[in-house]
């Protein structure tokens, strides 16, 4: 499959998901895969148990086995002090998100591994936010109270629509949140899209339509490129042998798409084939592709797949203004 969004506000997006809203439409089920950087948390069972956040196994749990610094503050973005207190707080309300989501026992040693990557991350989300703001400022970028609003209100009616929650304080308090730090994160999320938009590159870019057939094996793929030698079609081979279920019943065919979205392989080849022509066999993480590229053309980015191709050249931007801002780490807790 295509990359997936990961955005920068990975507890709103927890958050939202757990009442049902998608923070973005899914991709194509006919693309090539390709393994998403995703949240760190625990794998939950295939039925795993209702676990009460701030019940036995919950959040309590968790908190005795984190790691907190002895130390006032645990970072220091662009002289804007990180305190270790506040990161405590973003922490625990972490926690509480991904336990009640994911149905996490934290009495189990095999949910506990992750922590110190998890803590890691919420540390860096914490950074994250900080550089956009001040990013933001500087370009005079700020977020409407009355659009914060409006997603409050939507997400006000979301929450009564799911009905996993009495009321919206029965929400905020198994959220262990408050109605302002809410209001924060959307605010930011908001201020993302923004700046994305501003940042995240044009909206016409060099596109391919492109075909494949996905085999395990090797061999395989060499009979597929035998056959094809012979004159047989395409989309009857790719009927036949291709893996990719979500494009085999379709010839192969994986429609339009730009750079950045496929495995760097596959995407290599696609792009270097002029149309008419078939590639030998391009091997990724998947198996082994056979690419049949049919044209090739300057195009407006799909809905579907505008949101993901900005926002990958945002986070390029961003990381490049990164670079040029003082960002100290005063402790960490894992490897990113």
């Amino acid at each position: 499959m295509r990359k997936n969004r990961v955005s920068i506000l990975v507890l709103l997006t927890v958050l939202l998901a757990a009442c049902g809203q998608p923070v973005t439409p899914a991709p194509s089920p006919t693309s090539t895969p390709v393994p998403p950087t995703a949240t760190v948390v625990p794998a939950p069972s295939p039925t795993p148990p209702v676990v009460n956040a701030a019940g036995p196994g919950g959040v309590d749990v968790a908190m005795t086995l984190v790691k907190i610094p002895d130390q006032q503050n645990v970072a220091v973005v662009d002289g804007e002090v990180i305190s270790t207190a506040a990161y405590r707080q973003e922490l625990n309300r972490a926690l509480y998100m991904v336990t009640s989501q994911y149905s996490v026992d934290w009495n189990d040693p095999q949910n506990q591994a992750p922590l110190p990557a998890l803590q890691q991350q919420v540390l860096e989300q914490i950074i994250q936010r900080v550089v956009l703001r001040r990013l933001a400022a500087k370009e005079g970028v700020s977020i409407d109270s009355q659009a914060v609003d409006t997603e409050v209100t939507t997400l006000q009616a979301r929450v009564q629509q799911s009905g996993q929650y009495a009321d919206w304080a029965a929400f905020l308090k198994e959220n262990s949140m408050t109605e302002e730090y809410l209001r924060s994160l959307i605010a930011d999320n908001l201020m993302f899209d923004a700046m994305s938009k501003s940042h995240g590159g044009p909206t016409s870019v060099e596109q391919v339509h492109a075909s494949h057939i996905l085999v395990a094996t090797q061999e395989t793929g060499q009979e597929v490129l035998d056959k094809l030698a012979k004159g047989e079609a395409f989309a009857d081979l790719a009927a036949q042998y291709s893996t990719d279920t979500g494009s085999k019943d379709q010839g192969g065919d994986l429609g339009w798409f730009p750079r950045g979205v496929m495995a760097p392989e596959f995407e290599e080849a696609a792009f270097s084939l002029e149309p008419g022509k078939i590639s030998q066999l391009v091997q990724t993480t998947f198996g082994y592709h056979i690419i049949l590229v049919h044209e090739k053309a300057v195009r407006e980015l799909e809905s579907s797949l505008l949101d993901q191709v900005q926002q990958k050249q945002f986070q390029t931007w961003i990381g490049e203004q990164e670079t040029k801002m003082s960002i100290e780490r005063l402790y960490t807790f894992a490897q990113k």
